[in-house]
């Protein structure tokens, strides 16, 4: 199966010798980053934490330089701003630094996890895999179905890695040329975890700001989650119907499914799963970097054991090293903008004065207040802010309280603005990545694919969340 960055990366296709060069160059400096980075969070060195700082603003120069269309814009924006908002609150160096490392470890990343495609493409499994989809996701509903419960399930345990593995695994069948229905299935498969896992950096954060009690938390966050999932499967089983009605194109029949590939692909993905929760819990590292590491390690121990070693060695210098590693271009670029972007709203203070003007405006009005908050983190995604710097300024402002709510509902709220955000934003970690593998902009994956789904079902929840008030029940 041919890689799709091959066929994706047309800008750099045609390039001449010194295209090449500056390519490759931009590999190499990218790849240190992510390599000197790992070993700092285990060394801790000042003087690595200094050369990743001057190697983090290369890679984002040269990430500008070779990023095309809406991605560049965005960059852009969000730089701008941010920039303009430390000048003019007069920010000490520390702050630019601070700004400049504060998604490093997302980066970093995106960098490491393409090379667990490696083991899941070139490991014998894609005739199993193919199988699979073809005998239990004959339909395009039934293929979503699938993958975005995937996305979810291997969300909870390794986050935002779980898109790209998800992808690489849902590749084998013939639904995933619908570029519109893969996206859709795993960016938003993928939010649906931001509503309730405590493994994410969006309940860590919520549990954080409203002081709400997890476990009182879950089962309405765990049912809001189910909800999101139910309306996205409904919409794609009515697109799904509706295409049917207009087709007579026949089933594909089932294909042919290698047991024992099948265990053995389970096996991997097990070692990969546990390479990142028992470092993550026992060494209290943050499960982004200690996934990093095990996008690096986990596939060269496997393909040794299944004996292909020399085929990841092959892959990395040739698919990984020049072509999937050059195209985290964008992901670098907006996820270095989004970083700076947060830290530049939190150190001028400018979103206290957001969250006055909100429970000025809403009153006492608790329906009021809660299609405000929702409504300015979608509007805020929508234009390209990271939902993190709306939920941190409003949770961080307001309190359970001051709004005549509980902590839970308030913390409902918050989760839910930012999974849908999630799924909105252009700029957001999700969108970026799916946008990237389906070679498709984050503004069409993000506002014109996911923003339907967004509208429908935060209708759907704040009508579920009003109601449960309503009984008693939050």
């Amino acid at each position: 199966m041919l890689p799709r960055a091959r066929m994706a990366d047309g800008e750099e296709g045609g390039m001449g010798s010194v295209g090449r060069l500056a390519r490759t160059a931009r590999s190499v400096i990218t790849f240190c980053l992510g390599i000197s980075y790992m070993a700092n969070v285990l060394l801790g060195s000042p003087l690595i934490d200094d050369l990743n700082l001057v190697l983090m603003a290369v890679v984002i120069v040269l990430s500008f330089a070779a990023s095309t269309g809406s991605a560049r814009t965005i960059g852009a924006l969000l730089f701008s701003l941010s920039i303009a908002l430390l000048v003019y609150s007069q920010a000490p160096l520390d702050i630019w630094k601070q700004a400049l490392r504060e998604n490093a470890y997302l980066i970093v990343m995106f960098i490491m996890v393409p090379l667990l495609g490696i083991p899941v493409q070139h490991g014998g499994y894609s005739e199993s895999l193919r199988g699979m989809f073809a005998r239990y996701a004959s339909t395009g509903s039934r293929y979503y179905a699938l993958v975005s419960i995937m996305s979810a399930f291997v969300g909870v345990l390794i986050s935002i890695a779980a898109v790209p593995l998800t992808y690489e695994m849902s590749r084998a069948s013939r639904h995933s040329d619908d570029k519109k229905l893969l996206s859709s299935a795993l960016s938003r498969g993928f939010v649906t975890c931001m509503i309730w896992a405590p493994t994410s950096a969006t309940i860590a954060l919520v549990v954080q700001l409203t002081g709400v009690d997890w476990v009182a938390f879950f089962p309405f966050a765990i049912a809001c989650a189910l909800i999101a999932g139910a309306v996205g499967f409904l919409m794609t089983f009515v697109r799904d119907e509706a295409a049917k009605a207009s087709s007579d194109e026949a089933e594909a029949p089932a294909g042919k499914i290698d047991a024992g590939k099948v265990v053995e692909l389970s096996a991997f993905a097990f070692l990969l799963v546990v390479s990142v929760a028992a470092p993550s819990q026992l060494g209290g590292l943050s499960i982004i970097i200690v996934v990093a590491m095990g996008s690096l390690v986990c596939p060269v121990v496997w393909m040794a054991i299944v004996k292909r070693l020399p085929t990841y060695v092959k892959e990395f210098k040739g698919d990984y090293f020049n072509n999937k590693l050059p195209q985290v271009k964008n992901q670098i670029l907006l996820f270095a903008g989004a970083g700076f972007l947060a830290q530049s709203i939190g150190y001028s203070h400018v979103g206290d004065a957001m969250a006055e003007v909100l429970l000025q405006l809403t009153g006492q009005n608790v329906l009021l207040l809660t299609i405000a908050i929702i409504a300015v983190t979608l509007a805020t995604s929508a234009a390209g802010i990271h939902p993190i710097a709306v939920v941190a300024v409003v949770g961080g402002a307001i309190s359970a309280s001051e709004c005549g709510v509980t902590p839970v509902y308030l913390a409902l709220v918050l989760s839910i603005s930012w999974a849908m955000g999630n799924a909105l934003s252009p700029a957001s970690a999700n969108v970026i990545a799916v946008s990237d593998m389906v070679g498709q902009s984050p503004i069409k994956v993000g506002l014109r694919w996911n923003g339907p789904y967004v509208l429908v079902t935060t209708t759907v929840l704040i009508c579920v969340l009003t109601l449960s008030r309503a009984v008693g029940l939050l």
